[in-house]
């Protein structure tokens, strides 16, 4: 530890409950190093309270080196010499910083002045902290970490909704002024393929009871469209022979019916 104390410069400091102008001497210090300890009580504390009950009876031989410092280097400045323990026993200590120590911190104090006043010497000292909670970071979310190494999975996903959307309409059918069937203009453009499998969704796009409800819903569009398809060719069949392709099996069954008797 290296301590450097400047020429004490002199001022009268006028005591208020006397009124009279004390003399005052004032010591600049600069030191190579400070004192750092950490605070882990549960209870709170002042920041002077911590230096004076904990660091520096931990850190005794600390203080012990600072004022044989100073004793050797302010010598010449005192009409007689003085102890170590002399100017211990008249010792004390202030902090800049007030506010209560609470959480887990490391603090460092570095002293800075040296003040003697009324026969008392008082070093002050700068003080700072720094917070020595633990924090772990959130993991990342599954379904961004999936959707980040699927980006095909999810155009997939996107790509169905879309499809969901553009089946699900109200109306899908209307009739012309003759009153046949007219399919409608998006229905009818999405193929009917022979193959029931219900296209599926990726898990991480939503979740399991999601998936179950798009499934139903592809299955009652698919049956739906089925319908639809249905309706215009019977449609389309009446429209080309003038009747009803019931009545027409009918007839023939009927016609085979009258041939059978005879």
């Amino acid at each position: 530890m290296t301590l450097t104390f400047s020429k004490p410069s002199f001022s009268k400091v006028v005591v208020q409950a006397t009124g009279v102008a004390e003399p005052c001497y004032t010591f600049l210090i600069t030191a190579s190093d400070s004192l750092t300890g950490l605070f882990e009580s549960d209870e709170p504390l002042s920041p002077v309270g911590f230096l004076t009950h904990h660091l520096l009876v931990e850190e005794a031989s600390w203080l012990t080196a600072f004022i044989a410092e100073f004793l050797k280097s302010s010598a010449k400045y005192f009409a007689k010499p003085y102890t170590p323990e002399a100017l211990q026993s008249r010792l004390s200590h202030t902090v800049q910083e007030t506010e209560l120590l609470r959480e887990c911190s490391q603090v460092t104090y570095t002293p800075f002045m040296l003040v003697i006043f009324q026969g008392q010497f008082t070093i002050r000292w700068s003080c700072s902290r720094e917070v020595s909670l633990i924090s772990i970071p959130d993991a990342p979310a599954v379904v961004a970490s999936a959707a980040a190494s699927a980006p095909d999975s999810a155009r997939k996903a996107q790509e169905i909704d879309q499809k969901i959307q553009s089946l699900w309409v109200k109306s899908p059918r209307q009739f012309n002024a003759g009153g046949n069937v007219i399919m409608d203009a998006v229905a009818d453009a999405i193929p009917l393929t022979e193959s029931s499998d219900v296209v599926s969704l990726p898990l991480g796009r939503s979740s399991e009871a999601t998936l179950d409800k798009r499934r139903v819903q592809e299955a009652a569009l698919r049956a739906k469209l089925a319908l639809l398809k249905a309706e215009r060719t019977h449609a389309e069949y009446v429209q080309k022979y003038g009747q009803d392709a019931s009545d027409e099996s009918e007839t023939e069954e009927s016609g085979s019916d009258t041939e059978d008797s005879d």
